[in-house]
């Protein structure tokens, strides 16, 4: 399944001009033009990330755009069910996409934002299923009727 932009910045709650923000900060998010979906599931997780190092850090995202677009690469062509058990490692040089064995076993800079993936693909998998729940069917405006068969016809 792919993404558009309007369903990302749903998805998110940021408003167009944070997107476009991003977008022009993060060259791997200006290749997405257009108003088609082109958002893999990977694209949407790393987003999140974004969304929660922008939110709960205060961090800016042009000061750290290019550890960003490193996450967004890293998390491009895997599914939510991959991401579910990794951690996205933000130190002061470079980040990376790591399962939680990998983390343990790596040496982490002296300074670094860990960032679980589990409660965030557990957040958007929820808002997804909310919607799908908001948009079920109405009732029909007419009962159903037999049409006639073409039995009767010569």
């Amino acid at each position: 399944m792919r993404y558009t932009q309007g369903q990302i910045r749903d998805l998110l709650a940021i408003p167009v001009e944070t997107f476009r923000t991003w977008r022009d900060a993060l060259p791997v998010l200006a290749q997405h033009r257009g108003h088609g979906p082109t958002f893999a599931p990977g694209d949407v997780v790393a987003m999140a990330v974004i969304a929660e190092v922008v939110r709960g850090y205060g961090v800016r995202i042009g000061t750290v755009s290019e550890r960003l677009n490193k996450v967004v690469e890293a998390c491009h062509g895997l599914s939510w069910l991959t991401l579910e058990s990794c951690y996205v490692v933000i130190d002061t040089d470079t980040a990376s996409v790591s399962s939680a064995d990998a983390i343990r076993l790596r040496e982490i800079g002296a300074t670094a934002l860990v960032i679980p993936c589990a409660p965030i693909v557990k957040r958007l998998r929820g808002s997804l299923i909310a919607a799908e729940v908001d948009g079920a069917q109405g009732h029909l405006q007419f009962p159903p009727s037999v049409v006639a068969s073409g039995l009767g016809r010569s």
